[in-house]
């Protein structure tokens, strides 16, 4: 089994689809920010608390906590967000996952981050509270 650091983040997160015709410019304030176009989806990942900048036809969920793969991860390693999401499926905790070129984040809605972290110490994990400002 993988074990793993991850590193939870005190920024509460949003996650959203603006509306239709909207292009919104949201400030890069969170531990990540996000945007993903497919063809039929435009996906936002930003501050919860920029909210607001969004027209009334966006469609949000959150507000999210983020838990953050320590990484560098190299690309050749298998089973990392395995090792993280199964525990959390055993234990009902709904995720949103993102991929940067470096590591793998986990969105956790806020309420259930206590549970979330509880599961991965029990999986063997070490999560670590990570205060925006640190490095």
């Amino acid at each position: 089994m993988t074990t793993l650091t991850l590193r939870a983040h005190e920024q509460l997160l949003a996650v959203a689809t603006p509306g239709p015709g909207t292009e919104p410019e949201l400030p890069a304030s969170g531990p990540v920010n996000a945007e993903l176009v497919t063809g039929n989806d435009r996906t936002l990942v930003f501050a919860y608390r920029d909210v607001a900048e969004l027209s009334d036809s966006s469609i949000v969920q959150g507000p999210f906590r983020a838990l953050e793969i320590a990484g560098p991860l190299d690309f050749s390693l298998t089973g990392v967000l395995a090792a993280v999401l199964s525990p959390l499926a055993e234990r009902e905790v709904s995720v949103f996952t993102l991929s940067t070129f470096d590591t793998d984040w986990i969105l956790v809605g806020a309420n259930a981050l206590p549970d979330a972290v509880d599961t991965l110490r029990r999986a063997g994990h070490t999560v670590v509270e990570h205060f925006e400002g640190e490095h």
